[in-house]
């Protein structure tokens, strides 16, 4: 929806996106695409497993191998706005799937996950990059020299973003921040994506991140916000608008009000 919207031309002089910021304010976004492998084998009788090849076991080793990709890729970080995340763009396979009978060996195993992409990297080179590990992988295996795994791209494909630290809606964002001690005066950053990107790279509208909640209880059971974090939040955004449209301050959302 957010992209449809921007297409139509609802572009702004800034925007509010609210992700789980802890109401921190974020100009920086990781990029997160969606990736499937597909990775072949020779099926045989499980009675006789040894004349089969698993690909299972070609998996396991190519997904060992991504872990290390990841450690590369993200020792390589500098990016201080993402300083707080120990691994800022993972590798993450979330889904595995594979093998036809119990009794029988694994012909085909098809995992699908997210490829983190840095800030200012560009998509099509993330894309190229994962494609080329899987595929120096690939050559360096004696089976999966010849039955190469494949890479496709598929479902959430979460361009990075950022947005400059001078923007008034981050200076804006900044002082609310700062005056409600929500967490200073620190710009930081996120490692997944977001509707961000649409509004900064298709609307070239400035935006932030900023809302309650944390991201570590996100996309998990029990998924939730304290209604103390809601109540904050609500101030915060209320007092952001107002700031960010130069409107004056009234008494009630002053910073030593009640709230």
């Amino acid at each position: 929806g957010t992209l449809a919207s921007v297409l139509r031309g609802h572009v702004g002089d800034g925007a509010v996106v609210l992700e789980p910021t802890r109401l921190g304010v974020a100009t920086a976004q990781a990029g997160a695409l969606n990736f499937r492998l597909i990775v072949p084998g020779r099926a045989a009788h499980g009675a006789l497993r040894h004349e089969g090849v698993s690909a299972l076991e070609n998996f396991m080793r190519l997904y060992e191998d991504l872990m290390a990709f990841e450690r590369e890729r993200n020792a390589a970080v500098d990016e201080p706005r993402l300083a707080a995340f120990a691994v800022p763009y993972p590798i993450c396979v979330g889904t595995v799937q594979g093998g036809e009978w119990a009794s029988s060996v694994p012909e085909t195993v098809r995992a699908e996950g997210r490829f983190g992409v840095g800030v200012r990297e560009e998509v099509g080179a993330a894309r190229e990059a994962l494609e080329a590990r899987v595929a120096a992988f690939c050559a360096r295996d004696a089976f999966l020299r010849g039955h190469p795994a494949r890479v496709e791209w598929w479902g959430g494909q979460f361009a990075p973003c950022e947005t400059p630290e001078d923007a008034p809606i981050v200076r804006a964002a900044l002082s609310v921040a700062r005056d409600l001690d929500l967490g200073g005066d620190e710009l930081i950053g996120v490692p997944y994506g977001s509707d961000l990107r649409h509004l900064v790279n298709a609307g070239s509208t400035p935006g932030v991140l900023f809302g309650p909640g944390d991201v570590a209880g996100a996309h998990r059971p029990n998924e939730s916000i304290t209604v103390r974090e809601l109540v904050d939040g609500a101030w915060a955004v209320a007092l952001l608008v107002l700031r960010f449209l130069g409107c004056c301050q009234p008494p009630d959302l002053s910073p030593t009000s009640s709230r």
